[in-house]
């Protein structure tokens, strides 16, 4: 992600699914830093950690080359701030909900300027499609027959959908990419480090839960595992440890138990 804000704005939004898919209602969600959120359940305080898990550099695991790890994660995180962006700006202006996947061309820039530009005509495409509930609608780049070809220089297509309310009106980045096998390594490792912390989470809630996050809407978070996938031999010292993919909602809960080497 881009600002603290913006990540912190993110981890939310992935908890929120999180705790929606597991049939948890908190009363209440504080945000912090360490642990990210409190929550409160029927009188209980629980400190949750959330943490995204991103694929290896090294090809034979990730299949991408050691310098494009970097500028894919850079490229997510510009094309997020601009759908958000062009989100804030149709909202701004009342105009009715929709929901829309944009999909952006490999000429997309990493300049913020412009990509404020691409936002505001993200946001007037899908006005002039003028959807009403369940109406959909789609703009592609190689049918746009506008003399001002900005937004087709970095946009490919969006998809809108009409909906009945602004709580379903989620725009999203559409992104293809390669799916990379979940190992224990990764987690042991990602659970290992958040362990050294947990002493300092437990100043502000006696139970702490882990949540690992893999986001498959961006192609470097996109993971599978198995049915063989080895979750009992999992070690972490947190009350609760769940690894959740976003979008296939596929959650795997480990046990507690002692660290092992």
């Amino acid at each position: 992600m881009g600002t603290d804000e913006e990540k912190k704005r993110h981890e939310r939004f992935l908890l929120d699914r999180f705790l929606e898919y597991q049939g948890i209602t908190p009363t209440r969600i504080v945000p912090g830093e360490s642990p990210d959120f409190l929550i409160y359940i029927g009188g209980h305080t629980v400190g949750i950690e959330v943490t995204e898990l991103f694929k290896r550099s090294n090809k034979s695991k990730a299949h991408l080359q050691p310098e494009e790890t970097p500028l894919l994660q850079e490229i997510e995180s510009v094309t997020d701030r601009i759908v958000s962006k062009a989100w804030n700006i149709y909202f701004d202006a009342d105009n009715p909900p929709v929901m829309s996947t944009i999909w952006f061309s490999d000429r997309i820039t990493l300049d913020k300027k412009k990509g404020d530009q691409i936002a505001e005509l993200i946001a007037h495409q899908i006005k002039s499609m003028s959807l009403k509930n369940s109406q959909a609608g789609v703009w592609r780049s190689s049918e746009d027959e506008n003399e001002d070809r900005s937004l087709s220089e970095s946009v490919a297509i969006i998809h809108a959908y009409g909906v009945p309310e602004r709580r379903f009106a989620h725009w999203t980045v559409g992104r293809p990419g390669l799916v990379a096998p979940l190992t224990r390594k990764q987690i042991q490792e990602v659970i290992s480090k958040k362990a050294d912390k947990i002493n300092a989470y437990k100043k502000r809630a006696k139970d702490i839960w882990l949540l690992i996050v893999a986001d498959r809407t961006r192609p470097s978070q996109m993971f599978f595992f198995g049915t063989d996938f080895p979750a009992g031999s999992i070690s972490s010292p947190f009350t609760r440890t769940f690894y959740y993919d976003y979008v296939s909602e596929d959650v795997l809960e480990f046990q507690r138990n002692e660290m092992k080497p």
